[in-house]
């Protein structure tokens, strides 16, 4: 009896290295060309450039478009072109010799050009490919978007890295947005009338070509018809309850040629729709609480009266901001970038069947009122100017 458990248990121990597959279908690294940053441009003869930055690895030759763009550390540059972006991505391994690896891919940086002629097809294979994670960065460029790949890094070893940091942080300034694939497909999901999406650039004051995120571009569906300035981004931001911090810089009370600079510490909005006598109306509602970060006049803004002036100005300065980006997706661009249907979609989904089809002219005419609701929480620890 003993010797039969003996040779059960010696069978099942040589059975387990057979129940253990291993990585039968791994691929092999060596054999790859890792991805940092990917993007897209209009190339000669209606085509698509495909252009991407590949880490260098100790085998790493010069790309045949010239190399690693002068900076060892920033990879090598290869590019290639093709009727669509698989055409061209395949393309791409008759000068790689290697197959791309996308899975560490940060960013899909999209031209002006193609950007202005419609990105659902050329976001179409990143959105189907399982090798293409779903948070992946999106953002657009005035220029042509291989030019980004000029940047010279600052703080990180790669472009990449330091985009990629800089995108998680936008929250710090709220002057910009952070868009992934996964967000803006969402955004382009469902007829929806627009999207708003990063906007990134070379720094025109910066000799060394650093990356520089500044505000956001706007899209009518999937074409690029404008840009918003940071502060029309950050309103932009207001209206969809997406200002996580920042500073708001407004006048001293009492002494109105200096400065006072609030750092906001939590907000959230509320979006309402009305119909009556057949007109729109929305009204968006901001809540906001900021600290007294730093003071350069000589006023006692512990001051109840003073502390009050404090608020109304914050609140001016914010209703503003809001204003602007309003006024703009009204008057300039006609595009319902600020979600108010959606919004009329669900509290009136009869009459929104009405008028939907008509949006785009019904939109510009909605009357649209902004609250501000802002507080101070505190002053910091100097109670009185020095």
């Amino acid at each position: 009896m003993q010797k039969g458990k003996r040779v059960i248990y010696l069978l099942l121990i040589l059975g387990i290295p057979l129940l253990i597959t291993g990585c039968w279908d791994r691929s092999e690294l060596e054999g790859r060309a890792i991805v940092t940053l990917i993007a897209l441009d209009k190339g000669e003869n209606n085509e698509i450039k495909f252009s991407v930055q590949v880490e260098r690895t100790s085998n790493s030759q010069e790309s045949s478009t010239g190399g690693s763009s002068g900076v060892e550390s920033s990879g090598v540059i290869l590019s290639s072109t093709g009727e669509t972006v698989m055409d061209a991505v395949r393309n791409l391994i008759l000068k790689s010799g290697r197959k791309l690896y996308y899975p560490h891919n940060t960013a899909i940086i999209l031209g002006n050009e193609i950007a202005k002629e419609g990105i659902l097809p050329v976001l179409d294979l990143f959105n189907r490919d399982a090798e293409m994670r779903p948070l992946t960065w999106v953002l657009v460029t005035p220029g042509k978007a291989a030019d980004i790949f000029e940047a010279q890094s600052t703080l990180e070893s790669l472009p990449a890295k330091q985009l990629d940091m800089m995108l998680k942080d936008f929250g710090l300034s709220s002057k910009t947005v952070a868009t992934t694939l996964l967000d803006t497909m969402k955004q382009l999901a469902y007829d929806s009338p627009g999207a708003v999406l990063s906007n990134i650039e070379l720094d025109p004051n910066n000799p060394k070509k650093a990356l520089l995120l500044n505000g956001a571009a706007v899209f009518q569906r999937d074409k690029l018809i404008g840009r918003l300035n940071p502060l029309e981004t950050r309103g932009y931001l207001w209206s969809q309850g997406k200002v996580e911090s920042g500073v708001i810089t407004i006048p001293c009370p009492g002494e109105e040629n200096k400065k006072v600079s609030m750092e906001i510490e939590r907000a959230n909005r509320k979006i309402e729709s009305d119909i009556s006598d057949g007109k729109l109306k929305f009204t968006i509602t901001v809540n906001v609480v900021s600290r007294l970060a730093e003071q350069a006049c000589l006023t006692d803004l512990g001051n109840p009266e003073k502390l009050m002036e404090l608020k109304k100005s914050q609140g001016e300065v914010i209703e503003k901001e809001i204003r602007s980006i309003v006024d703009k997706a009204q008057e300039k661009y006609s595009t319902d970038i600020l979600g108010f249907g959606t919004e009329l979609s669900r509290k009136f989904p009869q009459e929104w069947q009405n008028i939907k089809e008509n949006w785009a002219e019904e939109f510009p005419k909605a009357e649209v009122d902004i609250v501000v609701n802002s507080k101070i929480s505190d002053i910091g620890l100097v109670k009185q100017p020095l």
